[in-house]
């Protein structure tokens, strides 16, 4: 069974779902991730509290047994966390129709720096998409909550100290480094799951919540939290990846340099998911989009769940999100993965622990 999408309204209104697993894709200051987990656990815990009113079913093209759906297991899903700053927007949209299934769950930031209007603009973006609104699946968030920075070692609140307005005050002093627990750095773009995520929101350990405090007052700090917890749980430690799935080329300064059209076949034949940084509009991206992603402009990638007649007009027809037609891309995937985990090499990789002199 399948329906033609309904017709969309123009206006829009800006909601926040905080309650999902989270890929983060943009660098993401640790601010937004304390402001993410206590959202999260002021969620949970009213959702046990009080009775809420059900949210609104999604389309039933899309899930014609909704009444299985989030639980079911024969087909995953994943959360999406995508952050961005003031004129990102149009970057942040073309990374969303790139990635985007009906399944997934998708939460979009915008940070201080952005405009109010460029995150009302947005919203509505985002919901004139009939998909996105049908799926009920991409939420932006309504009000910002940092600005981005680069790493010090700490930052002081500047309202609490200067009289001018500055945007990081930092501090002369250097804190001693904890002793119960050792901490690891990754990629600030990580894949979690959701095991672990809940480990993080409702364990009983203590070393998530202490580390939140410690982290506080350190910009850039998603590349230290989820690794540190990560390499200091017995339960999890063993089943880290020390990789991101991400393909990148370095300078010779060791600096990730941005990809254009020469990086396209070696970036094809990585198998990786996702590929970093890009200029934005780069001509590479419309290849990656035309020749891997077969997507038109300011559409979703076509999956099983298009069951439109012509090629410009794939999705205009929606089936099942349940059904998935795995491509060549999928299959390179599955290939990168085999050489991770073949040889075994991948364990003597994770949590490599350097041990710092400096206090």
């Amino acid at each position: 069974m399948h329906f033609q999408p309904p017709t969309t309204t123009t206006s829009a209104t800006t909601t926040t779902n905080n309650n999902n697993t989270c890929r983060i894709t943009f660098s993401t200051p640790f601010i937004l991730l304390t402001t993410i987990i206590f959202s999260l656990l002021l969620i949970l815990s009213l959702s046990f509290s009080s009775p809420t009113p059900p949210p609104p079913h999604p389309h039933p093209s899309l899930f014609p047994t909704f009444h299985n759906y989030p639980n079911d297991q024969n087909t995953p899903s994943i959360a999406y966390l995508i952050s961005g700053s003031s004129k990102d927007s149009s970057r942040i949209l073309r990374l969303l129709f790139s990635i985007y299934h009906p399944r997934n769950q998708y939460l979009i930031h915008l940070d201080r720096k952005a405009t109010p209007r460029e995150r009302d603009d947005l919203a509505r973006a985002v919901q004139s998409v009939p998909v996105f609104k049908a799926a009920q699946n991409v939420n932006v968030v309504g009000k910002a909550d940092f600005r981005s920075k680069k790493l010090k070692p700490i930052v002081v609140d500047p309202g609490l100290y200067l009289a001018e307005e500055s945007e990081v005050y930092y501090a002369t002093q250097k804190r001693e480094l904890p002793d119960a627990y050792r901490l690891f750095t990754g990629s600030s773009s990580a894949i979690l799951s959701r095991k672990f995520t809940e480990f993080c929101i409702l364990g009983s350990d203590n070393l998530p919540r202490t580390l939140l405090m410690y982290l506080s007052n350190s910009p850039s700090s998603e590349s230290v939290y989820f690794p540190t917890i990560l390499c200091n749980s017995r339960k999890f430690n063993a089943t880290t990846i020390n990789h991101n799935m991400q393909y990148a080329s370095f300078n010779s300064r060791s600096q990730a340099r941005r990809l254009n059209s020469s990086d396209f076949n070696d970036l094809v034949m990585s198998g990786a998911a996702f590929a970093s940084p890009f200029k934005a509009d780069d001509p590479v991206l419309d290849k990656i989009d035309h020749e891997l992603l077969h997507r038109n402009r300011d559409e979703p990638v076509p999956g099983g769940w298009c069951l439109g007649d012509t090629e410009t007009n794939k999705c205009s027809v929606w089936g099942d999100a349940e059904i998935i037609r795995p491509g060549s891309g999928a299959k390179r995937l599955e290939k990168h993965f085999l050489e991770l985990f073949t040889n075994g090499s991948y364990l003597s990789d994770q949590c490599q622990y350097e041990k710092s002199s400096s206090r």
